[in-house]
């Protein structure tokens, strides 16, 4: 981006050092706009990798268990590459790991050299993801499940290489654990009913509901299926499906992902 005419690689986004969920990000990043700040090339990671690794050290050293996870959004591929190999390689004993998310439908193939850059640059461990934003755009659980599911395995092995082992749970305070109001449209009463014949059945009077991991999702992504004909019976996986002596009607029967559709007469 440029300022002023001069082009800034680094620079803080909003009046805060720090911001609060997604509305302070996005509160702070609109609000850049309104600045003489004007979007610009090129796409450069190095600084802001090796600011982040600098501030994740310097937390740690405060609070021994900090670990940061830097998210990096960008519409065009890397141009420094060499610099941005040699930033990660540098950072690979910070408490970090970063994300880098492409959004838009650049080309993004000068970006392979992030996937197992740490095997191939003979890093100790392994501290970045790159995931293209269109290869899951309608699925929110897949791009969620692609940007999440390496961090874990990076933040154990970080602590466990330096010794540092889980801490006891006794001083965590649920203080800060919001508790939500039962709203009967999106909340769905899960306690179940073990009868003597082996059957499991709802206690409430629920009909059957599937989650919809599509953006378009409504309220909480999750959806009511009209109730088969038989709600009132219990599911037991010991028992077979009874014959149908006559095809009922679309209308009122439940999902059944394991029988194909009827014959159109």
């Amino acid at each position: 981006a440029k300022y002023d005419g001069v082009v800034r690689h680094c620079f803080q986004v909003g009046q805060e050092k720090e911001v609060h969920g997604v509305k302070g990000i996005l509160d702070a990043y609109r609000g850049v706009f309104k600045t003489p700040l004007t979007m610009s090339g090129p796409t450069v990671f190095a600084e802001v990798i090796s600011l982040a690794a600098a501030q994740a050290k310097s937390r740690q050293q405060m609070k021994p268990l900090s670990y940061t996870i830097l998210l990096l959004l960008t519409d065009g591929a890397v141009t420094d590459v060499q610099a941005t190999k040699q930033a990660l390689a540098s950072i690979a004993d910070a408490p970090l790991s970063i994300v880098i998310v492409g959004i838009g439908n650049t080309d993004f193939s000068s970006m392979q050299f992030l996937d197992d850059f740490e095997k191939r640059s003979n890093m100790n461990r392994d501290v970045v993801q790159f995931v293209q934003f269109n290869a899951h755009e309608y699925d929110k659980t897949s791009l969620t499940r692609a940007t999440l599911e390496e961090i874990p395995d990076q933040l154990v092995q970080f602590f466990h290489t330096r010794g540092i082992m889980p801490q006891p749970g006794n001083n965590i305070s649920t203080s800060q654990i919001p508790v939500e109001d039962y709203n009967e449209e999106a909340d769905i009463d899960l306690s179940m009913d073990y009868r003597a014949d082996g059957e499991i059945a709802l206690n409430a009077d629920q009909p059957a509901a599937f989650i919809d991991n599509s953006y378009e999702a409504g309220l909480g992504g999750v959806k009511i299926m009209a109730p088969p004909s038989t709600a009132a019976q219990g599911y037991n996986p010991h028992t077979s499906a009874p014959a149908m002596a006559a095809p009922m009607s679309t209308a009122s029967q439940g999902y059944n992902p394991h029988t194909s559709a009827p014959a159109m007469a």
